[in-house]
């Protein structure tokens, strides 16, 4: 019978000034640097980030690639939280962090809820509701329908689009690794963090 999982590779949370990195403290000055980075990004190191620490070559371009992602595209945090979600819907680590975000954001519960079944809510703007659709093909690997195309090209620039893919492909990498590696759900006062982080900072562009 197996055991419980090994969650060696996982740091504790770190402290409220981003000091104390656990029992686990990189020894790698440089990985220390990155995990510097992220939180003061992000407000704190998540279980995820620590994780694909064990690969410090790759956790320095791919927490980079999520803050653009995240803060860095011409996307409203409501139209970025409801790709978020779309995304996750099936992952509870991924969809714990984010509900209350896109909440905050300005989505409803019953939006939420619609999101969670795998529909895009109806009573979305007309915009929102063309990217939920196209989040939902993107993430299908499947090709995108004319219809939701030529909406897609009325609502948004060329870079609003690619910033969305890009955002969704992001995401789709991410539910993969917190699915494949059992990554763990941090604690409620981690979770109040972020939210208060993404209060004060994560509103992005308008």
């Amino acid at each position: 019978m197996s055991g419980p999982p090994n969650r060696s590779w996982e740091c504790k949370a770190i402290s409220d000034d981003y000091d104390d990195f656990g029992d686990q403290e990189p020894d790698d000055p440089e990985l220390e640097e990155t995990f510097r980075q992220i939180a003061t990004s992000r407000g704190f190191v998540s279980n995820l980030m620590r994780t694909i620490a064990h690969a410090p070559e790759g956790l320095r371009p791919f927490a980079a690639f999520g803050e653009y992602c995240k803060y860095g595209t011409e996307l409203t945090e409501f139209q970025r939280e409801m790709a978020i979600l779309t995304v996750l819907r099936d992952v509870p680590y991924g969809w714990q962090h984010h509900a209350p975000l896109g909440l905050a954001a300005g989505l409803t519960q019953e939006q939420l809820d619609l999101i969670r079944e795998g529909r895009a809510p109806r009573d979305l703007p007309a915009a929102e509701l063309t990217l939920c659709e196209f989040a939902y093909d993107i993430a299908a690997c499947r090709r995108v329908p004319p219809r939701i195309e030529e909406a897609i090209h009325t609502h948004f620039t060329p870079r609003q689009i690619v910033d969305f893919a890009l955002l969704v492909s992001y995401y789709m990498g991410v539910a993969a690794m917190i699915i494949a590696l059992d990554v763990s759900l941090e604690s409620q006062d981690i979770l109040l963090r972020e939210q208060a982080w993404q209060a004060r900072y994560g509103g992005g562009w308008r």
